[in-house]
């Protein structure tokens, strides 16, 4: 029996095997590390995608790029320099001149890249499936259209079949795995549902067409109905695992929007026809809550006025008041007296910033209520500046004149 393969020798009449290779390397240089390497670091793919955005971005006309627009346009795109993946990227040919212009200072992004980063996109999102639901259906598509002969799409047949023989036993493997796997895989197997039927239609067009190919479309037709087989079989444990232990943590947090949008009454409340729930609790309005409240709060203490002091009959309060007043004068002058020490006028600026702010406040406030009285017979000057002493007790302070207008018209 011949051997087939997904790629056929037939299809290297059209180009050079050395021309394959070159598109092979630039469809690979995304995930290289260096020349002969795979990436290790995931982030680094970084780098491809933002040449590839920078090309899609700027160079709408194919004229190419040069270094200083690429640089300028990917920045800090991932980990390593720029200079270190540009270099891989055009040792690999993912860009590079022209042909036969080794010259030229414009780069050009090779078109094998954009397939390369598509697929490596894929990758991330899944297993391969929806590469095989593709090819299923492209291979129909083909075979419509005449572009296939018998052996192309014998080809196809076995290289379809033989995938669907891989998927199948990755999940049978999967029967004794963590729940935590099965979960993975669901979603990476969103298109199951479809497989069966996309092989059944290829098949049907199949025996059409080249009837004599229709044991091997059976063959498709077994791999595919063990696969659809085997993804239920991992629903089926999921779905288990989920009434079990009353995990809706399956579906995505997006199906449970889209569920809301579109489903109806009836069929979200299927999703709760075998759900046990305790009886409603009584409802309780606002109002009784407020007056709930309010007839079991403990009443607020209260507090007694403190008493007047005991006076003496003879006691006469504005006598009091002119005796403090007369008092405080007197205190106030004697103070003043001090400050002066028998002269006329005396700056007190100096006395003012040695001591605490508590001191100077009390010293202001008596020379400016004396100056304010004019029975004492003081006068007080205040400057219109400013002197200000960071470290000193007393930050700052206007400097300020005692003058004894008394004395002052005696001299």
């Amino acid at each position: 029996m011949t051997e087939h393969h997904l790629f056929s020798e037939d299809g290297y009449d059209e180009e050079s095997e050395e021309a394959y290779l070159e598109r092979l390397g630039a469809f690979m240089a995304a995930v290289a590390d260096n020349a002969g390497a795979v990436i290790r670091d995931p982030a680094m793919l970084k780098w491809a995608q933002a040449v590839y955005e920078a090309y899609g971005d700027l160079d709408e006309n194919g004229e190419g790029l040069t270094l200083e627009q690429l640089k300028a346009a990917c920045g800090d795109a991932g980990p390593g320099t720029f200079e270190s993946r540009i270099a891989v990227f055009k040792q690999l040919g993912l860009i590079g001149p022209p042909h036969g212009r080794s010259y030229h200072r414009r780069l050009h992004f090779h078109g094998a890249g954009v397939a390369a980063l598509l697929v490596f996109d894929m990758l991330r999102l899944g297993t391969g499936i929806q590469e095989i639901l593709f090819l299923l259906d492209q291979t129909r598509r083909d075979i419509v259209d005449g572009v296939l002969g018998r052996d192309d799409v014998l080809a196809r047949l076995i290289t379809l079949k033989r995938a669907l023989s891989i998927s199948t036993g990755e999940l049978i493997q999967l029967r004794s795995r963590p729940v935590e796997e099965l979960m993975r895989e669901r979603r990476n197997r969103r298109g199951a549902d479809r497989m069966l039927a996309e092989a059944e239609a290829l098949v049907a067009v199949v025996e059409t067409r080249f009837p004599g190919l229709s044991p091997t479309g059976s063959k498709l037709i077994t791999q595919a109905m063990r696969y659809s087989a085997a993804v239920s079989e991992l629903v089926d444990r999921l779905l288990r695992a989920v009434t079990a232990e009353r995990d809706f943590s399956m579906l995505l947090p997006e199906q449970y929007r889209t569920a809301a949008l579109y489903s109806s009454p009836d069929d979200l409340a299927g999703v709760f026809e075998r759900m046990v729930f305790d009886p409603a609790s009584a409802s309780i309005t606002p109002d009784e809550i407020l007056a709930t409240i309010d007839k079991y709060r403990p009443p607020e203490p209260r507090r007694r006025a403190p008493r007047s002091p005991e006076l003496p009959p003879e006691h006469d309060p504005v006598q009091e008041a002119r005796r403090r007043r007369a008092s405080l004068r007197e205190r106030r002058e004697a103070v003043l007296r001090l400050h002066l020490r028998g002269e006329v006028e005396v700056d007190l600026t100096a006395e003012i910033e040695i001591g605490p702010w508590r001191d100077a406040i009390r010293m202001v406030a008596d020379l400016l209520a004396a100056s304010g009285d004019p029975d004492l017979g003081f006068a007080v000057q205040l400057s219109d500046a400013l002197q200000v002493h960071v470290t000193g007790p007393v930050s700052y302070v206007t400097p300020i004149r005692l003058i004894d207008e008394r004395g002052s018209r005696r001299d």
